[in-house]
């Protein structure tokens, strides 16, 4: 075996045997063998449980005969984010770190400015891997990384079945034109990656805030303004919570998953807040379905939703730097016809402010505005419904599509993830084809209420979000 002194990061990852794998190096520093740790930047994959990054830097740990320390840092900046999405992702950093600290890691918690964090960190490592990023500051933040570190930093696909670059090395038009690329790589990428023993014991690295035991007293430290509701549903973030939940649907929800689209009946596998903080990640998920007893074709419904239109929405956000702007991540076709249309005459139009409130003269609307409030959550086919009707329903497509990425991205658990922007973006014609020409909507498709009525027990779904709100009048016509 080469010693670490004259080896080349590329070999140092080759000896793992991790070829198919995407990683990227960040920086073209060497391994510092005179450093005192391996170090691992916890950000996405905010999990122990087949995190293949996590996994990976356990092992270089080994190899470099080093202690592994793990880092997460609190950034109460985080754009677009907050006190429900920290309560929420309080609960999974605190159970990880108390899992890696049983497992020998040494980790370090820390509230503040990235850079202060990056230097101090990067200071004593031999070594830094961290998982990919996708949204746009994420992405830089790992260039930041790979920017002040003197040591090697690499970056390892670990939240998508299959990497990104693996599956396509362009954006992609619609889901099919990747389920193809996607569903030919799938079995190749499907394992658990299991975390290592260490060799080497990091207690005497740990360094973690005094008041972080106590989570009302951390999140309090953080000065995080409360600008979201409490919670009226019980939800937990974490592993053991996601795993609980999983199991949950796969033994009941999984078998029904063909009626996935009533939101009166309300079947849904709930784990989109757990994929999108990292609490679980979707290979486990996809073995657990594929394991279950459920029918072999609620399976693969489940699945391309989970792998193929999931993995859609990252090839979009990693493609299209746009992702974020109207009407610029738009395919020209929709681009056009919104253009051509935003004059047209509005039966309604209704100010942010009122869509927010869920003031609407649309009593389904309201009651999807409802659930997305006080759950954090809303039901696939309402959230189209309820992207569909902003568009209709405000002074121009430009304003909608502003309204639609900010409410769903302040409310929603899983907000400011690659399948909101897709899904937000997929409402105004992205990942879809042109229709039948009508006012407002242009060519992009339409939705009405009357669908909704003939194929849905529609007063069940509104009893559902009464019973949630009762102090609130859904009202509507």
């Amino acid at each position: 075996m080469a010693t670490i002194k004259n080896i080349s990061t590329e070999n140092l990852l080759g000896e793992l045997d991790i070829s198919g794998e995407h990683y990227s190096c960040l920086n073209s520093n060497p391994v510092n063998s005179d450093k005192d740790y391996m170090l691992y930047w916890l950000q996405g994959s905010q999990r122990v449980s087949d995190n293949k990054a996590l996994s990976l830097a356990g092992k270089l740990a080994n190899r470099l005969d080093k202690p592994l320390v793990v880092a997460f840092l609190f950034m109460p900046d985080y754009p677009g984010s907050n006190f429900r999405h920290f309560n929420f992702m309080y609960e999974g950093i605190r159970e990880t770190l108390e899992e890696l600290q049983a497992a020998g890691a040494a980790v370090q918690v820390e509230v503040g400015k990235r850079n202060e964090f990056f230097k101090r960190i990067s200071e004593k490592a031999s070594l830094i891997l961290t998982d990919q990023g996708f949204l746009q500051e994420p992405r830089n933040w790992r260039k930041e990384l790979g920017e002040i570190a003197r040591t090697a930093v690499i970056e390892i696909a670990s939240n998508t079945v299959v990497p990104v670059e693996t599956a396509s090395q362009k954006e992609e038009y619609a889901a099919y034109t990747i389920r193809k690329k996607i569903n030919s790589f799938r079995d190749k990428f499907l394992k658990i990656w299991e975390f290592p023993e260490l060799n080497h014991s990091g207690k005497k690295y740990t360094r973690i805030p005094d008041n972080f035991s106590c989570r009302d007293k951390f999140l309090a430290s953080l000065n995080i303004p409360a600008v979201t509701p409490e919670l009226r549903v019980s939800i937990k973030g974490g592993y053991a919570a996601a795993k609980k939940q999983l199991e949950s649907f796969t033994s009941k929800g999984l078998k029904q998953y063909d009626k996935s689209n009533d939101p009166d009946l309300n079947i849904q596998s709930g784990l989109s807040p757990y994929l999108h903080f990292g609490n679980i990640s979707p290979r486990e998920i996809a073995l657990e379905v594929i394991n279950s007893s459920s029918r072999q074709e609620v399976k693969e419904e489940f699945l391309e939703e989970l792998i193929v239109r999931r993995e859609l929405s990252h090839n979009f956000i990693y493609y299209n730097h746009d992702y974020n702007k109207f009407p610029d991540c738009l395919p020209e076709w929709a681009t056009t016809t919104l253009k051509e249309h935003s004059q047209d005459e509005r039966d309604y139009d209704y100010s942010p402010e009122e869509f927010e409130q869920a003031e609407t003269h649309d009593k389904y609307w309201n009651a999807a505005q409802l659930e997305l409030i006080y759950t954090g959550n809303m039901h696939n086919y309402m959230r189209m419904y309820w992207g569909k009707k902003i568009l209709e329903w405000s002074a121009g497509p430009e304003v909608a599509f502003t309204t639609a990425l900010y409410l769903n991205n302040r409310y929603a658990l899983d907000g400011r993830d690659p399948n909101s922007y897709a899904g937000v973006a997929w409402c105004f014609g992205k990942h879809d084809r042109a229709w039948q020409e009508r006012p407002i909507y242009g060519k992009v498709r339409y939705m009405n209420r009357r669908g909704l009525e003939r194929k849905f027990k529609m007063e069940d779904y509104l009893e559902r979000i009464k019973k949630l709100t009762p102090e609130k009048n859904i009202a509507g016509d």
